[in-house]
């Protein structure tokens, strides 16, 4: 019966072992594998290999160095042990190897355990202990302190994790000697031998170096006050209080904090002298609590800074100031002052202005989608996740465009055909891309310049490859090529059949590797299929967005990455950016960062899938820090294909950041800052019935310097609280014009129209209402567009379009009129050419009939009779209410419909 027993418990520990086995097989040798061989697909095996051991190599040296810092002063504490005098040498002996062999024994395994737990904050932040050991100086310097930038980006943070590591180290440490010593010498009381002199010393030097490691602490504590946030919402950082007051308690706490240290330590060893302990122990505490009591300081606040408070603040204001611009690549923003006519030079025949129109982008992206949806699709399961804005040479012209990448959708195949093998092996990848001009025109049919499956131009615009693996879609993986083939493009009533060529993804040529990948994505299938070859490869991660996240974690992603088309290929290319929160004296914005630079390019192969890094910024100071730390990653932005770099562009969301930013401290002088006296905010645009904040859009034109076009980026300002518009802002893309700011500012002296304001003058316009009404009564509904702000001739030209949808299931937005603004004309027409002729007869109608009018020669002031006793006076609040005109714009128009 125990025989059977026995034999029951070994096999059911045996299965035990055997789950655990396959369990450990999973999460450690799988995962590690899979992982190694897709990252060698990308030539980035090493790299793996570095992340990997980075974080082990961290644990173990501050394991080493916290396990060296135990031992020794253990086997200091040991060695020390039974030395004094007064005992015969042979009994000294013994005694002493007595306790050094077994204490030994003991010391070893007991500084593991203490180390340990010490070590383990390291490896969970060892990422910034890289950081450390790779950072070096970036050349700027903080306005109150002089230090180097990099010190607070990648050295305070680690200086102020290793201060509470160390002095946690210490105090354990300590204690666990004087325990020590203090059981040695109850072992030794017998003998009447008295711990040595040395021994003493022992313990006072770890007390002095804890009092060393607390005096750090309130060093470090000065940087502290860099990020203080009791000034918001005037400024943020350090005041007159915590330069004047605060910062010179630190320094004497931690004086009198050594010295009660020192001293302290001193009487205890002399046995006499408590005094002077006494007296800087007093001073530590006054000054201790000089430095954390809030009425001390709230007093000075009220008595001394309030009544004088710019003159006090001055100087970290201006701190504030130029570390918040230079924290958000703002310290080399070019103003400009945009001077607008007041008589409007408008010529619709001016060849530079018939060149700019044929770039204004008249469809909204938003919208764009569903056209291309249906106007493009060609097959059920094509869709367009994102609809792009670039610019390409189209006929050797310079020519603004929207494209969008067709991929593949499976939740758009019918659930019966949502099988294993269409959805793995044989609906694999999307078709090519789609393109059409910014500029169209309304009432005519959409002008492609590539369209339909596979794509063909009119215009020249070819590529060699156009098939899309990887891409914005959340595609499961595949397996190709593939003994079942994949489906290609339409061949008539049927599709032809294709083969991957490219060399993406990881090889699946033998039964190991299929069975390592079918436990990895916990599918047999991949193990049992027959339809694998020798060619076979297997794609993952085929994402993008998922797919860099993954390799480069430590980047920030903007959200929109974006498709070009080479004659090679496509490409989407990602920016991405390096950020921080630790920033001095910068205030925090919307996500937390208060640093950050579009440091890298990412360009992903939709072939191959391969993911290539670009510096695109090289005085980043943490792109640098991975360029070292991550030596083959990143490369210069100069080694980027040609063809790809025509296409790099500023990024929306770094724009729109800066912006918010420099909305604000766009007021370089202090006291205007404290006044707040010109803040801006983003002026609101029309949407439907509403109002919203602008987001910033792409406009080709020569607006930096003449007959030079460039891509850039656009932000229309007004000021806090107004709707007419104070400031420009723009970003260049294209050649040395990349990455310049600049802000084209409007006299403050004179009214300029904003969006809304405009918006206002297109309701009351009685013939665009009118029109506006009878489409809203056929059954259809009128959308307006996105309102574009072009300068032009000295003045500010507004475009609008106009969709007309149909009240159905199927809303495909038809692009139905254009409006066109400048000043106070306003007008509609189907084209840009149209709307250009009609301003320029509308803006010469209205000239003319401002000089038609009569000057009206001054009265004669009337005389006047008393009013009689029971006539009410007017007062001239009254009067001027009586004889204001009604300007209710809902009297001559109404809000068009969403």
């Amino acid at each position: 019966m125990k025989s059977w027993k026995k034999r029951v418990l070994l096999t059911v520990g045996a299965l035990v072992g055997l789950v655990v086995a396959i369990g450990l097989l999973k999460l450690v040798f799988v995962d590690f594998v899979v992982d190694f061989w897709w990252f060698q697909s990308q030539d980035m095996g090493v790299y793996f290999l570095m992340r990997w051991l980075y974080r082990y190599l961290v644990f173990l040296f501050f394991t080493v160095l916290f396990f060296g810092i135990f031992l020794v002063n253990f086997w200091i504490a040991t060695r020390l042990v039974g030395m004094a005098e007064g005992q015969d040498a042979e009994g000294k002996k013994d005694l002493f190897k007595l306790l050094h062999t077994g204490l030994r024994r003991f010391y070893i395994p007991f500084s593991l355990v203490l180390a340990l737990p010490i070590a383990i904050p390291m490896y969970a932040n060892w990422e910034a202990a890289l950081l450390f050991l790779f950072g070096s100086a970036s050349g700027v310097a903080d306005p109150l302190f002089s230090k180097d930038i990099s010190f607070y980006l990648f050295s305070l943070p680690v200086y102020n994790l290793l201060q509470k590591e160390v002095l946690l180290t210490f105090v354990v440490l300590f204690l666990v000697v004087v325990f020590l010593y203090r059981v040695e010498h109850r072992l030794l009381a017998g003998s009447e031998q008295a711990l040595p002199r040395r021994a003493y010393w022992h313990i006072s030097t770890l007390a002095l170096l804890i009092v060393a490691i607390i005096c750090w602490g309130f060093l470090l504590e000065r940087y502290s006050l860099l990020y203080e946030t009791t000034n918001l919402p005037v400024f943020y950082g350090p005041g007159y209080v915590e330069m004047r007051i605060v910062l010179p308690f630190i320094w004497l706490v931690t004086i009198f904090l050594a010295a009660t240290g020192i001293s302290l330590i001193v009487s205890f060893n002399r046995g006499k002298g408590w005094k002077i302990p006494a007296v800087f122990a007093l001073l530590f505490i006054l000054s201790f609590v000089g430095k954390n009591a809030d009425f001390f300081a709230d007093s000075v606040r009220k008595y001394v800074v309030a009544p004088n408070q710019i003159l006090r603040e001055r100087p970290y204001i201006d701190a504030n100031i130029r570390s918040t611009l230079a924290a958000f690549d703002l310290d080399a923003v070019e103003t400009r002052d945009f001077k607008t006519a007041s008589q409007p030079d408008f010529d619709a025949t001016d060849p530079d202005l018939v060149r700019r129109l044929q770039n204004i982008p008249v469809w909204d992206r938003e919208m764009l989608g569903s056209v291309y949806e249906e106007l493009q699709g060609i097959r059920t399961y094509y869709s367009f996740p994102t609809i792009d804005v670039d610019r390409y040479l189209v006929e050797d012209r310079y020519r603004q465009v929207y494209l969008g990448a067709r991929e593949i959708q499976f939740s758009k195949l019918p659930q019966s055909a949502q099988n294993w093998i269409n959805l793995h092996l044989q609906y694999t990848h999307g078709q090519g891309v789609a393109m059409i001009p910014a500029a169209q025109a309304g009432d005519e049919f959409m002008t492609w310049f590539i369209k339909d499956v596979p794509p063909t131009s009119e215009f020249g615009l070819t590529s060699k490859q156009t098939s899309i693996y990887y891409g914005l879609e959340n595609k499961p993986y595949a397996i190709v090529p593939n003994d079942a083939g994949e489906i290609g493009t339409p061949a008539g009533e049927d599709e032809t059949i294709v083969n991957y060529g490219g060399n993406g993804g990881v090889k699946i040529d033998s039964l190991w590797r299929k069975l390592l990948f079918a436990i990895q994505f916990k599918d047999r299938n991949i193990f049992f299929t027959t339809k694998t070859n020798d060619h076979s490869r297997i794609l993952f991660r085929r994402n993008v967005i998922d797919r860099i996240g993954y390799i480069t974690p430590f980047l920030k992603l903007d959200q929109d990455p974006y498709i070009v088309m080479t004659e090679q290929g496509l490409f989407w290319i990602q920016d991405a950016y390096t950020t921080a929160d630790n920033y001095p004296l910068a205030p925090p914005v919307e996500g937390g960062f208060n640093y950050i630079r579009n440091a890298v390019k990412i360009v992903v192969d939709a072939y191959n899938g391969k993911v290539s890094y670009y510096i695109a910024d090289p005085e980043d100071p943490i792109v640098n820090t991975y360029r070292r730390m991550y030596p083959g990653v990143f490369r210069p932005l100069e080694e980027m294909p040609e063809a790809l770099r025509k296409h790099i562009r500023y990024p929306q969301d770094m724009f729109h950041t800066q912006i918010s930013v420099y909305a604000k401290y766009h007021q370089r002088d202090p006291e205007r800052f404290y006044r707040q006296e010109d803040i801006w905010e983003f002026s609101k645009m029309p949407r439907g019935r509403d109002l919203v904040p602008a987001k910033p859009y792409y406009l080709t034109l020569d607006l930096i310097a003449s007959e030079e076009e460039d891509f850039l980026l656009f932000m229309p300002m007004s000021p806090y609280g107004r709707d007419n518009l104070r400031a420009l802002m723009i970003a260049g893309s294209d050649g040395d014009n990349y990455g310049k700011i600049f802000a084209y500012r409007f006299s403050r002296e004179q009214q300029v129209y904003g969006p809304a304001q405009v918006h206002s003058l297109v309701n009351q316009d009685v013939i665009i209402s009118e029109q506006f009404t009878l489409w809203d009564q056929e059954g259809s509904e009128v959308i307006l567009g996105k309102m574009v702000i072009e300068p032009t001739g000295g003045s500010l030209l507004y475009i609008q379009p106009v969709y007309l949808q149909e009240e159905g299931s199927l809303k495909i937005p038809q692009l139905k009129r254009l409006i066109m603004a400048l000043g106070d004309a306003v007008v509609m027409a189907p084209s840009l050419e149209e709307a250009a002729g009609k301003l320029e007869a509308e803006l010469a109608r209205k000239s003319n009939r401002r000089m038609r009018q009569p000057k009206m020669a001054p009265r004669p002031a009337p005389v006047e009779a008393p009013p009689a006793a029971d006539t009410p006076q007017k007062t001239p609040e009254s009067d001027s209410r009586e004889k204001a005109p009604a300007t209710d714009a809902g009297a001559t128009g109404k809000n068009p419909p969403s």
